[in-house]
């Protein structure tokens, strides 16, 4: 499939899983599965994605919570808990649909398409003359140091995790797992802003360094046939 379909459909989905039901949720999930079940290794990075914004989504559950007029005391009723808390659950669902389609995105087209694709997709700003070239370099960079940043931060998890597991074989107690535990912690956001500093530092020695793009050609008109099908179908599930 063209990466510009890819992307279109994307943001199909998006748009109307924000503004959708339940039933465009369970739709949308159900055609996603399909893929998912074909690329088994998606799972791993969808809930990676998910688990790095668990914080984000228990704030979202306390908001719907304390904008309640429920009082306290009736919170404690199960059923009034749930009923005040469906609408956030929903929310939640969305991002999860949300990060699912993203991450399938994301796997299955390379940075190059991407980026592609962006830009094919808002060539006509030029009539505007506004030119998408300085994004497309800015977003080529920076994609390249969030994978530099990923990449010394994971080497940086696994040495420390290596550390905890010898000093786990060696019989220690249990508090001292747990100050371990805690030191593996706080080293590890201790050293994320020298891990930072040296990507920073290889972007200033990187400079002058030259990117290519290269220019997607127009998808062919019955590719568009998808998106349009789409669309049309999550038009009549609202």
């Amino acid at each position: 499939m063209h990466p510009v379909i890819k992307l279109i459909s994307l943001i199909t989905v998006a748009v109307f899983l924000t503004q959708g039901n339940p039933v465009t949720l369970l739709i949308t999930g159900a055609l996603m599965l399909p893929f998912y079940f074909v690329i088994p290794s998606l799972w791993q990075s969808a809930f990676s994605m998910i688990s790095r914004l668990k914080l984000f989504f228990i704030s979202i559950i306390l908001v719907y919570l304390f904008l309640s007029p429920a009082t306290w005391s009736e919170l404690s009723d199960m059923n009034i808990l749930l009923q005040v808390s469906a609408p956030g659950l929903f929310r939640i669902a969305v991002l999860i649909i949300i990060i699912f389609a993203v991450n399938l995105y994301l796997k299955t087209t390379t940075k190059e398409d991407i980026l592609a694709s962006l830009i094919w997709l808002f060539k006509p700003l030029n009539y505007l003359n506004i030119t998408i070239d300085r994004f497309a370099l800015r977003a080529v960079m920076t994609l390249d140091y969030i994978e530099q940043l990923n990449h010394k931060l994971t080497q940086y998890k696994q040495r420390k995790l290596q550390q905890k597991k010898l000093e786990e074989n060696a019989g220690t107690s249990l508090r001292q797992k747990l100050r371990v535990t805690k030191q593996v912690f706080l080293n590890l956001v201790s050293q994320s802003a020298i891990i930072l500093q040296d990507v920073l530092n290889e972007a200033e020695n990187t400079s002058g360094k030259q990117y290519t793009i290269d220019c997607l050609q127009a998808p062919s008109f019955i590719q568009f046939i998808i998106p349009v099908l789409l669309f049309t179908f999550l038009f009549i599930t609202i």
